[in-house]
């Protein structure tokens, strides 16, 4: 596990609207000259990659955005938050920047993720 964490202070849920989940291939396949191909995982731990949205107000979009730049290094490190699909803490870091748009007072943001355990 990573020894950062998600901050308290930010909601811990994903929207249910909005929310893409895709498990990344873990399959190398090989062509042979004859017969079926073969094939074998890649690693024995896949990624999955999430894209979800959460709502903030301007502190909570502060939050994060120092979260972000300061504490993930503008999100290279990797980080514990809960998995949307099991519930646990798991460990994640961003495949690249997050959006955000105005919505109604509130900041929507997207955050684009993938699942290393």
């Amino acid at each position: 596990m990573a020894s950062i964490y998600w901050p308290e202070s930010l909601p811990a849920d994903f929207l249910a609207e909005g929310l893409s989940i895709q498990p990344q291939s873990n399959v190398i396949r090989t062509k042979m000259d004859a017969g079926p191909q073969k094939a074998r995982r890649r690693y024995t731990a896949r990624t999955v990659n999430f894209s979800g949205k959460q709502r903030f107000d301007n502190v909570e979009l502060t939050i994060f955005k120092r979260f972000y730049n300061t504490v993930l290094a503008d999100g290279v490190l990797r980080f514990n938050y809960k998995d949307p699909l099991t519930n646990q803490l798991a460990e994640f870091r961003f495949t690249e920047d997050y959006t955000c748009a105005e919505i109604g007072g509130l900041w929507e943001v997207t955050l684009p993720l993938e699942r290393l355990s």
